[in-house]
């Protein structure tokens, strides 16, 4: 349903700004868009799924100092996908991770 093409204009396309300006509930009170199941059958940990990964972010993100490898610039950067049961990038972003903070603090 999510790719359904009679549903979405391009569906294999990423376009974020679709949901731009729509109120679109994300616990599936809209039959357009519910990525955690609906009703009785909706996911029991769409909350904490949702605090993890947001704490997890703001973590790797205060912890450590991110940038592209020297081989690669941002222009080539694509966000083309191919399509399985993960939907991986078609070409993995390389970046280079260094700590932000004195390593005793990690």
């Amino acid at each position: 349903m999510g790719r359904d093409p009679t549903l979405w204009d391009a569906p294999d396309e990423l376009r974020p700004e679709r949901f731009l300006g729509k109120a679109i509930d994300v616990k599936g009170q809209s039959f357009e868009f519910f990525p955690f199941g609906s009703g009785r059958r909706m996911c029991p940990g769409y909350s904490l799924g949702l605090k993890v990964i947001r704490s997890c972010l703001a973590n790797m993100l205060l912890g450590f100092n991110w940038k592209l490898s020297e081989n690669v610039r941002k222009e080539d950067l694509g966000m083309e996908e191919v399509y399985g049961l993960l939907t991986p990038r078609k070409f993995p972003l390389v970046a280079v991770v260094e700590p932000r903070l004195q390593i005793h603090l990690y």
